[in-house]
């Protein structure tokens, strides 16, 4: 399914009270969860994903090949942590466990475990915020074998529902944005 011209009909709306946290870009999943009542779009050159809040601490999301759940565990401002169940195309379950640990204003680590049936993968993002605007991800990952990658997400003045990043990861560059809505709008 693709998401493209929802994003384009998302991008002038607004959501709730806070800055966007999408999922992307990285490796991993963010253990954020997507506010009850938001629909948030995710779309790049490297994957599509919708997310929408179905409950305080809850999300359901569909990529291009597979729909899963998030659940927030501990959702402190210093250390976040969630788990996420998903069912690709062909039935087969995986399962991820992102974590998220501040430890200054200017610096988070995030890492992820995502298990499948066929393999594993354990990934750590270095997230540098020089503002609250601006995240610079140096990451380390390993699926089959070790890989490195660099990402940067920007949020733009004005606009805490849109996010704009772009990327370095074997060997190209991806690029992408997300928006969030909220649906509490639609029920006035």
């Amino acid at each position: 399914m693709r998401w493209h011209w929802c994003l384009v009909v998302l991008i002038g709306t607004s959501a709730q009270a806070q800055m966007i946290t999408a999922d992307r870009p990285g490796v991993g999943s963010d253990p954020d969860v997507v506010p009850q009542f938001t629909l948030q779009a995710e779309v790049g050159t490297d994957t599509q994903e919708a997310r929408l809040g179905l409950l305080p601490g809850f999300e359901i999301d569909r990529d291009q090949d597979s729909t899963g759940a998030k659940l927030a565990l501990v959702a402190h401002p210093a250390f976040k942590l969630s788990v996420k169940a998903a069912i690709d195309d062909h039935g087969k379950a995986g399962f991820e466990a992102p974590v998220s640990v501040v430890l200054n204003s200017l610096f988070y680590v995030t890492t992820d475990v995502i298990w499948t049936r066929a393999a594993q993968t354990y990934a750590a993002e270095f997230n540098l915020t020089p503002t609250p605007r601006l995240t610079l991800s140096p990451t380390v990952y390993y699926d089959t074998t070790a890989h490195g990658a660099f990402y940067v997400a920007w949020v733009p003045p004005g606009h805490d529902t849109v996010q704009i990043d772009i990327g370095y990861d074997r060997r190209r560059v991806v690029a992408g944005i997300s928006a969030a809505f909220d649906l509490h709008k639609l029920r006035r």
